[in-house]
């Protein structure tokens, strides 16, 4: 596949293709789910070396400001509006403007040239299902209460981010549980944080795909994800999980799924802000 060129699967999404696997470079734009007024962009260097770039927030900034990112640095921009990026390509100034409140990557095309990518895990061919948006815990402890989670259960979160659902429910009930995500950072925090809450043996952190893992073992499965990502794995849900178990999906719906629903719960977090809770049954 050639750089710029992406498999939509008839939708335009922040996500990942049932088909196909797709990635987007940054002239892209994808989906935030970041409260207003809340927002960041986070820059990610995946390559092997130091890359300078210069960053002006259209907001924000007088002037444009140099930075010089190191291997495995992450960047973190708070943000009210887009963001002019530019960067040094096989010798030829290049830029993009970013949209507010997304994750991107710098990392090598299959030329073996610098480019900046959308999505925060880096991997080639392979987009980000959504961004990385932490869910406050107030939410957790209402998704787990709604999804009736208990010691007897496997409980599966797709996009686990920092894994906070899955150990959540590891403190609190003693559940086994399975986090899937794309980002090798989130995977490392999630591990780190199961092993400071002494809930680690029971629970298993994947550096993975989620349209090519393994979910049949789930009883209850948690998402917090865009709509049209969920429209595209809801033909992995039907496929693998057993008739009867639980999914609970953090703001949105799961298109499809209308005579599946079984609750719904709005609730408001410490700020104030609105969430909305959707129960399903396989």
């Amino acid at each position: 596949m050639k750089k710029g060129k992406f498999l939509l699967a008839g939708l335009a999404v922040s996500g990942f293709a049932a088909a196909a696997s797709f990635f987007i470079p940054a002239a892209f734009a994808q989906k935030s789910l970041l409260p207003a007024g809340k927002k960041e962009t986070t820059i990610r260097n995946l390559t092997k070396e130091t890359v300078r770039y210069t960053i002006q927030r259209l907001m924000r900034d007088q002037q444009a400001i140099v930075r010089y990112l190191k291997p495995d640095a992450l960047d973190h921009w708070p943000c009210e509006s887009p963001l002019d990026v530019e960067f040094d390509r096989n010798g030829r100034p290049t830029s993009y403007r970013l949209e507010c409140g997304l994750p991107y990557t710098f990392r090598y095309d299959e030329s073996d040239l610098l480019d900046l990518y959308s999505g925060s895990h880096g991997l080639f061919g392979v987009a980000d299902l959504a961004p990385f948006v932490p869910t406050p815990m107030a939410v957790v402890e209402k998704m787990l209460e709604l999804g009736s989670v208990d010691k007897d259960d496997i409980l599966y979160d797709l996009g686990c981010g920092d894994g906070r659902i899955v150990i959540a429910a590891a403190r609190k009930f003693g559940t086994r549980g399975v986090g899937i995500d794309l980002d090798p950072q989130r995977i490392e925090e999630s591990r780190r944080a199961a092993k400071e809450a002494g809930v680690d043996g029971g629970l298993e952190f994947r550096l993975q795909d989620v349209m090519k893992a393994d979910i049949r073992r789930a009883t209850v499965v948690t998402l917090y994800l865009l709509p049209e990502s969920n429209a595209l794995l809801r033909p992995l849900l039907e496929e693998q999980l057993k008739p009867g178990t639980l999914v609970v999906s953090h703001n949105y719906s799961i298109p499809g799924w209308e005579d599946k629903e079984v609750n719904y719960v709005t609730l408001q977090d410490g700020t104030g802000q609105d969430h909305t809770i959707f129960v399903y049954k396989r």
